[in-house]
């Protein structure tokens, strides 16, 4: 398996290639206990997560979410989510999603949220990127991040893509960006 890797103050970092996501993945992360989130994904390339504490739950790639099967396969790792973090007690306290509201995570997220009577929040989708990478490494920031994935939609209602971006625990400040 091929990973990408890249150097940030001073640490290698690699993360593995998200085609290579094959099976549910149980993650430590080096933070401190949170919430119980469950988070949706966008609407390319999806995959699911459930943060339990400092541990998270990774489902499958699911993939683009642009056929019936890929949005049913969706919603089933969604409730199966729902179902594992039901087995260990917890509930969460909120469901995440993407900015974009027309993607079919964003109104699977906001439907589980009404069901479940917790909060639902959108993330930018660049932000969600950085605070994955950040997460994963125990970084409580500030970080400074570049986000290199595409497009997706912007605080502003705008697409941005290539995104310079300061994190800041929840909060994101967008620094600067490359002109599609």
């Amino acid at each position: 398996m091929t990973t990408p890797t890249s150097i940030c103050m001073g640490t290698t970092l690699t993360a593995p290639m998200p085609e290579a996501a094959q099976a549910t993945t149980w993650q430590r992360l080096p933070l401190p206990e949170g919430p119980h989130v469950l988070a949706l994904g966008a609407g390319l390339k999806n995959t699911l997560c459930a943060a339990l504490g400092s541990s998270a739950m990774l489902t499958p790639t699911v993939g683009d979410l642009d056929t019936p099967q890929a949005c049913a396969a969706h919603e089933d790792n969604a409730r199966a989510l729902l179902a594992w973090l039901n087995d260990q007690d917890a509930r969460p306290a909120a469901v995440a999603h993407d900015l974009h509201p027309d993607f079919h995570s964003t109104r699977t997220a906001q439907a589980l949220a009404a069901e479940l009577g917790v909060p639902c929040l959108p993330v930018q989708h660049h932000h969600a990127h950085l605070a994955a990478v950040c997460a994963e490494h125990g970084w409580h920031g500030p970080v400074v991040g570049l986000a290199l994935d595409g497009v997706g939609l912007g605080t502003d209602g705008h697409a941005w893509g290539g995104e310079l971006l300061h994190l800041l625990g929840p909060r994101c400040t967008r620094l600067g960006h490359l002109h599609p």
